[in-house]
């Protein structure tokens, strides 16, 4: 069994009076997304934060997963979370916005998604040319930026490569959320970062086209990156998401 880094694992903070399920993304962990999850902590949520299989480990491992494995695990969680006294609301930055997605079609009694920065088109031209390119190699090193060396110095762990069969998995859970986008029948708050260097904009159009309007809630971060949730609009994204989860619950 592999063994998992220390920055990787799984947290929960218990306490709170919604529960809040929070997926993280691709080839990442749940570090990227505890500075969202102890703000929502300290407005009053639970927050719970799995690692998902093949992660917080190495490529390889991650390379011998897909997005089936993914998504039971948070399926998982889901059924077990929505099963206690207090209302679910499932969170999702990046593939992990594409799971949630995921549940809001398969999973009944979750009250609200949270969609951040889901990567239903990319930016990276070599993301178009995985297919090709798995014939030849496993994995395509990532072109790390100044934001993300400086994101790994505040914690967060994610592998510095792309496995690509994990990544072209990815790209087939893609199409399945788009074709059924359209029979989601929970609300949703959809984001979308302005510097998101990742995902492509057409990305937030297709869920504004797609997804009923009457449940849909748009928030656009001008000055986040594609990791929203340890960006500097951190505080605007965890009060939208305050807002969105009390006009939910009445609270």
């Amino acid at each position: 069994m592999e063994e998992i880094h220390p920055q990787a694992r799984p947290f929960e903070l218990v306490g709170g009076h919604v529960n809040c399920l929070l997926i993280h993304g691709l080839t990442s962990s749940p570090s990227e997304m505890r500075p969202l999850g102890e703000f929502l902590h300290r407005r009053g949520y639970s927050v719970y934060a799995p690692l998902l299989p093949g992660h917080g480990t190495t490529p390889m491992h991650l390379n011998q997963t897909g997005w089936p494995e993914w998504y039971r695990e948070a399926e998982a969680w889901a059924e077990r979370l929505r099963q206690g006294p207090f209302p679910l609301v499932v969170i999702g930055l990046s593939m992990g916005a594409l799971l949630t997605l995921e549940l809001g079609l398969r999973v009944e009694g979750i009250r609200g998604l949270v969609c951040i920065n889901p990567p239903l088109v990319l930016q990276d031209w070599r993301t178009n040319w995985a297919r090709v390119v798995r014939v030849f190699r496993n994995y395509i090193p990532k072109a790390l930026s100044d934001e993300d060396r400086q994101m790994k110095s505040r914690g967060r762990f994610a592998y510095d490569c792309i496995p690509l069969k994990a990544f072209l998995s990815m790209q087939a859970l893609v199409k399945d959320v788009i074709k059924n986008m359209e029979k989601i029948n929970v609300p949703v708050l959809a984001v979308q970062g302005g510097r998101d260097e990742l995902v492509d904009a057409r990305s937030y159009k297709i869920m504004a086209q797609r997804l009923p309007s009457a449940r849909l809630r748009t928030l656009y971060l001008e000055n986040s990156p594609h990791v929203a949730t340890m960006g500097e609009e951190l505080e605007l994204l965890g009060a939208a998401i305050d807002s969105f989860i009390s006009d939910l619950i009445g609270g």
